[in-house]
């Protein structure tokens, strides 16, 4: 019987060396040495295939850091390992765009979300702070991987961008880290600001004086 991680890992090797078009059953199946019916036992379609490999990559972004580390802490460094995951296999942005619509990212923003709540973060503000990381982890990855940009053969068509791309003086992975701070400081001054409305959110528990 086929293991269905084995045919996962299979899957993302295609995917990695070819796109997301170099995928299919009869290739798939291939690669495992099996018939492709085969694949059937444990996958619906290829959209479910494709589901379970970005679900199988997203495993690296589950660790939420040392238990006594503060959120402060193990956030930005989830929010790294999500971008570094993202450029790692960058023919899965577009099915990872749509995890949330698929639900299979649910379980880690549930794990997140929970252990924000536990840390004293407002549940008012979890959901804005995560999708932020997340919608700048996207974009990031994006752009570091697009191949549509001005190349140097435009240099002289546009030369202020081609100097200002020659002088750059902060690296991407510099840039992520500034914006993710200033993510992390905004929410901070936003609770500050709100207070009293968010912070009433938080559940007390029963054998703490309101």
């Amino acid at each position: 019987m086929i293991l269905r991680r084995r045919a996962l890992e299979a899957a993302l090797e295609i995917i990695d060396d070819g796109g997301l078009e170099a995928l299919s059953i009869r290739r798939l199946a291939a690669a495992l040495g099996v018939n492709g019916a085969s694949l059937y036992h444990h996958f619906k379609s290829k959209e479910d295939i494709l589901v379970g490999v970005a679900d199988l990559v997203l495993e690296e972004v589950r660790d939420i850091g040392e238990p006594d580390a503060s959120w402060r802490e193990w956030l930005p460094d989830n929010a790294r390992t999500l971008r570094r995951v993202l450029l790692a296999h960058p023919a899965l942005l577009p099915v990872i765009v749509a995890s949330r619509s698929h639900g299979f990212g649910a379980h880690l923003l549930d794990t997140s979300a929970a252990r924000l709540m536990r840390e004293g973060v407002p549940s008012a503000v979890v959901m804005p702070l995560l999708d932020a990381l997340a919608a700048f982890a996207v974009s990031s990855a994006l752009h570091e991987t697009r191949t549509d940009g001005p190349g140097a053969s435009a240099a002289g068509e546009y030369p202020a961008l081609a100097k200002a791309e020659a002088d750059r003086g902060l690296s991407a992975d510099q840039i992520y880290d500034l914006v993710i701070t200033s993510i992390l400081q905004a929410i901070d001054t936003a609770v500050e600001q709100q207070r009293a409305r968010w912070l009433s959110s938080i559940p007390v528990p029963a054998d703490e004086p309101r």
